[in-house]
């Protein structure tokens, strides 16, 4: 009977057993008694051998098996050793922890705040800028624009004949799709009226997204065209919020500009294309296309589109870079001089957001470094003071290796645990910003701490202990550590290598410290600059609020007339009420432009200038105290049946008309020549735009009830005492003059210039925050270090008085020491800022990316809080027993 077949798993793993070795003896002693075996049954020897090693295999194989697997082994049992020993070194790093409380509490929260700011900015930074849009294949979306010929960073929108031309005759996309935003008035039975933002869109919107509705269906072809019926899709916080989750919502109408509308479908949940809009209704472009020579100067739709499979985008552009030079061809006075312009759709909804997002960023990473420094400085400090025991660890049989890798440990324990605490910091702070943020972050952009962040937040915990471990660790590998011990026996501070580390790691954290409350000032600068321009109006007591007439009963340009003079009459006649006006666009609410011939003036009709173009009536200028400086306002002589006439501001007049003659010219505003030519009447002050941002523009303020206007217009009412006691009063004569209409966005013009300024302001706050944690970091930072380095020094001070020298000697080589690193850091910091400006000039308004005003700022602010960090330990050392620290010496 042969023996039982050979099983590998019988054999144990061994620590550094010699399994191969032990499978070659015990397969020989089987094969020879099976050869015995078999040459007893009549076999020859030869024979037996072969048949033995037959049935028990493979020998070569086996061994090689075997040998394999006892290098496995060794392999596991290393690595087993080597987690035993990190487990080790993490629990005498945790006992060593814990008996310095302080230290690790510190340590940790200095960490949680960097690494949670990090995480925070990061989690938008992500959003933003990494996380593809919530789109089916988002990388082939893009977005057409046409730009001036000399503007090559310009993205205008579309008009709708360009956009028709562009969609016909491409052949790189798949499809092209064009959009607008417009309010419209709606309810639902007979519940008041809201004014809501409803996005105008073709049909194939959603088909180029990608992305089906939630429930029922989304636009199919013949949904825009004029013959169909009215149809309307919803958002989902719209169906949520403002219709209370009606399950069966698919089907009902709802009322929108006072008829009856289907709803056939609600999108998904956070599905947005501005992250505005609560609803979207089909776009018809057969009038305007019927009024192409009309409508093609209108440039006012915006489009996305999706590249063909195997498509590249550099082929997309060139393909529609050809037809815009044929659109100028064929069309000279609407094209001539714009170009197409194709751009990823991701860049262009990151547009407004990418450069304050990327500052912050690097903000709050040069945070993290402070505090890296400054932990480093500590714990090097502390690695000096435990030299003694290093040495005995040494002692003991502990290389230098594991010396280090122990303080390694240690670092990144308490960054580990600063991770954590981060983390949460992180949560609170992400909600923080989307409930403070004025930008746009919610909608396309979903912002939250998700998996990949936490990765990011892991590896950067991780990264910073390693970072400000290395220090320590690095000087005790390669200190001497029997040295140390009798150098700690006479109060030494570690070597002069160690000293020269310490005041570089300060160094740079005044350096990085500087650079970040060098931006934050010019930041500072800039917004106070901005806040202080002559804004050309007086928002003070003015009351604004969005209106649109909606339905069929405002079908005339009387009916429409009727209706705003009747309400501002209204308001005009209440107690309390100054004047009252209104216009398309009331001051930072945006503008739009268009082209403007002086009559005599020879300008080519092909290259009109732009002009920016508001329409304004009732006593506009009056309610916002705008000056008049030439001629006269509209007046109750200028009906819809006479001559049409137009009033600029000082910009326009200066452009053209620099005579001073513009009153009693005639021109004639946009692309078609055959409009009738409007005589200026008057002349009246520049207004700054909705930023403060840039210079008054040329601007012409058309006569609104000459030239009807069925969009919505913002109701402007000044008042002798506080102006939100007029919202009753405008409600009431809105109410009056038709039920039907609602009232979006009452606030006060304060309140509306402050929300336009709200992203800069809030951008400033967290370059504040940060400069003045890393203000505070540091400060901390060179207290520590001095205060270690007076505490290390006690005796030679000590000996210092004894020998004579005067305390205010000894208490001006200490600030002198600190003040010195300080300086240096200084000049560091003003060369990284000189260098580092232009980063910021694009956010600066008024004030130059190197400021000496602010830079100087700076500096003695910088001196005093480092003055008062250093007076602490220099008073200590004066204070120091000269008896005492002589005795102990």
């Amino acid at each position: 009977m042969s023996p039982k077949p050979f099983r590998f798993f019988q054999f144990p793993w061994r620590s550094r057993g010699a399994i191969a070795r032990e499978v070659d003896a015990e397969l020989a002693f089987h094969i020879d008694a099976r050869v015995t075996a078999l040459q007893a049954e009549g076999l020859g020897a030869d024979e037996a051998r072969r048949q033995a090693e037959a049935e028990f295999g493979d020998l070569e194989f086996t061994r090689r098996y075997c040998r394999d697997l006892d290098e496995r082994s060794e392999r596991k049992i290393r690595l087993a050793d080597r987690l035993a020993e990190w487990q080790q070194d993490a629990k005498y790093a945790w006992r060593t922890l814990r008996r310095s409380p302080g230290f690790a509490a510190v340590s940790i929260l200095t960490l949680a705040l960097g690494i949670g700011a990090n995480t925070a900015i990061f989690s938008v930074a992500r959003a933003v800028l990494l996380k593809p849009l919530p789109y089916r294949e988002p990388g082939a979306l893009v977005s057409l624009f046409e730009r001036p010929i000399d503007k090559p960073d310009a993205r205008w929108s579309l008009s709708a004949p360009n956009f028709a031309d562009y969609r016909e005759r491409q052949h790189t996309l798949s499809g092209v799709a064009a959009y607008y935003q417009r309010l419209a008035t709606w309810r639902v039975g007979s519940s008041d009226p809201e004014i809501v933002i409803a996005m105008r869109v073709t049909a194939n919107l959603f088909d180029v997204l990608g992305v089906p509705a939630w429930r029922g269906r989304t636009f199919t072809a013949g949904d825009d065209a004029a013959s169909a019926s009215s149809k309307v899709i919803l958002s989902f916080k719209f169906w949520q919020h403002d219709l209370g989750a009606d399950s069966a919502i698919v089907g009902r109408t709802i009322t929108l500009y006072n008829q009856a509308y289907t709803v056939v479908g609600v999108m998904p949940r956070g599905f947005a294309v501005t992250g505005e809009e609560s609803m979207w209704i089909p776009l018809d472009l057969s009038d305007d296309l019927a009024r192409a020579a009309i409508t093609r100067k209108q440039r006012f739709f915006n489009t996305v589109a999706r590249l063909k499979p195997g498509v590249t985008f550099e082929t997309a552009r060139a393909d529609l870079f050809g037809i815009s030079r044929r659109l100028q061809t064929e069309y000279p006075e609407a094209n001539s001089g714009y170009l197409s312009s194709l751009v990823p759709l991701h860049e262009t909804m990151a547009a407004n957001l990418k450069q304050p997002v990327l500052l912050l960023l690097g903000a709050a990473a040069l945070i993290l470094l402070i505090a890296c420094a400054n932990l480093a400085n500590v714990t090097l400090s502390r690695s000096v003071s435990r030299s003694g025991e290093m040495a005995v660890r040494a002692a003991l049989g502990a290389g230098r290796g594991r010396l280090a890798r122990q303080l390694l440990t240690e670092s990144v324990l308490l960054s580990v645990a600063g991770g954590g605490l981060g983390v949460m910091l992180a949560m609170v702070a992400t909600r923080a910003l989307l409930a403070l943020n004025p930008t746009t972050l919610g909608g396309v952009f979903e912002v939250g701490i998700d998996g990949r962040v936490l990765l990011f937040s892991a590896l950067v915990s991780v990264g910073t202990g390693v970072l400000f471990g290395l220090a320590p660790a690095i000087a005790a590998a390669r200190s001497d550590l029997h040295g140390a011990l009798k150098d700690r026996g006479r109060g030494g501070t570690g070597g002069h290598a160690g000293e020269r580390l310490r005041h570089g790691l300060v160094v740079a954290q005044m350096g990085l410290a500087v650079m970040l409350l060098i931006g934050a000032g010019l930041l500072v600068r800039s917004f106070r600059e901005i806040t202080n321009v002559d804004l050309g109006y007086d928002p003070d007591h003015v009351l604004t609020a969005q209106l649109r007439v909606d339905g069929a009963r405002y079908d005339s340009a009387a009916a429409v007339n009727q209706f705003y003079d009747g309400v501002l009459a209204e308001i005009a006649r209440a107690p309390g009420v100054v004047a009252t006006g209104a216009a398309m666009y009331a001051p930072a609410q945006g503008k739009e432009y268009s082209t403007m011939f002086v009559e005599g003036s020879g300008t080519d009709p092909a290259r009109l200038p732009s002009i920016a173009y508001n329409m304004v009536r009732g006593d506009y200028f009056k309610a916002l105290k705008i000056p008049i400086v030439a001629g006269r306002t509209y007046n109750e002589s200028d009906t819809p049946a006479g001559p049409e006439v137009a009033i600029i501001n000082e910009a326009a007049a200066h452009r053209f008309f620099p005579k001073g003659d513009a009153v009693g010219r005639h021109v004639r505003v946009g692309p078609n020549p055959n409009v009738p030519w409007k005589t200026i009447v008057g002349v009246v002050g520049d207004m700054r735009d909705a930023a403060n941002w840039v210079a008054p523009e040329p601007t012409i303020y058309d006569n609104s009830r000459q030239q009807t206007w069925w969009g919505s217009l913002s109701v402007v009412v000044r008042t002798t005492g506080d102006p939100e006691s007029a919202v009753p009063l405008l409600r009431r004569a809105v109410k009056a003059g038709d039920p039907t209409l609602a009232l979006r966005d009452v606030a006060t013009l304060d309140q509306v210039i402050g929300t336009s300024l709200a992203g800069r302001r809030f951008a400033l706050g967290l370059a504040a925050s940060f400069a003045g944690l890393a203000l505070l970091l540091a400060a901390i930072g060179i207290y520590g270090v001095l205060a270690y380095s007076v505490t290390s020094r006690t005796r030679e001070f000590g000996v210092r008085l004894a020998l004579g020298a005067p305390r205010q000697s000894v208490l001006m080589l200490v600030l002198r020491q600190g003040l010195g690193w300080s300086l240096i850091g200084l000049a560091v910091g003003v060369g990284g800022a000189l260098a580092g400006g232009r980063l910021l000039a694009g956010m600066l308004y008024g004030v130059q990316p190197i400021d000496l005003a602010t830079y100087l700022t700076v500096a003695a602010g910088l001196l005093i809080v480092v003055t008062i960090a250093c007076l602490v330990p220099a008073a200590r050392a004066t204070s120091v027993d000269p008896l005492t620290s002589t005795r102990a010496e």
